[in-house]
């Protein structure tokens, strides 16, 4: 009975021991925050307003200091159509980033360039947080974006 229980304890030992932790497979789907911000980045500086829309899920949420929009196409024709001509050297700072399974997020602080005309008419400065998704299909996409400025 002794030889039974203890080959049991050492079968259950081993089995664990080869088992994968919940906590482990999670570390292999972590977001590319980093990498998502430099397009985030490249697609404004490049004025690509196609890419900048697709970024977002088409339900995404979009808040800055003059407007709440609740969908793509509303923040594309009030936000993105109107700006994207005129954003340039568009960077960003991190202050904070997560990542869990298929959600992560970004907030960080930003300055540009905004240009009319060749000329550089002010140099906006702010903060803004991103959320993002991690769709079926495997494309990371925005969730929401909170943008603010603090000095123009």
């Amino acid at each position: 009975m002794i030889k039974t229980i203890t080959a049991l304890f050492f079968t259950t030992m081993i089995y664990s021991c080869n088992q994968t932790s919940a906590n482990t497979s999670n570390t292999t789907d972590k977001a590319p925050v980093d990498s998502l911000i430099a397009n985030w980045e490249n697609n404004w500086n490049k004025h690509d307003s196609a890419e900048v829309r697709n970024m977002f899920l088409a339900d995404a949420v979009l808040v800055d200091d003059n407007l709440i929009t609740e969908n793509a196409a509303e923040f594309s024709e009030k936000w993105i159509h109107p700006n994207i001509k005129v954003v340039q050297h568009l960077r960003s700072n991190k202050l904070q980033e997560w990542s869990e399974g298929n959600r992560a997020g970004f907030t960080g602080k930003y300055n540009m360039d905004v240009v009319i005309k060749d000329s550089v008419v002010a140099k906006p400065e702010g903060i803004y947080s991103v959320n993002w998704i991690k769709t079926g299909k495997g494309n990371w996409k925005i969730t929401s974006a909170v943008i603010h400025s603090v000095k123009n």
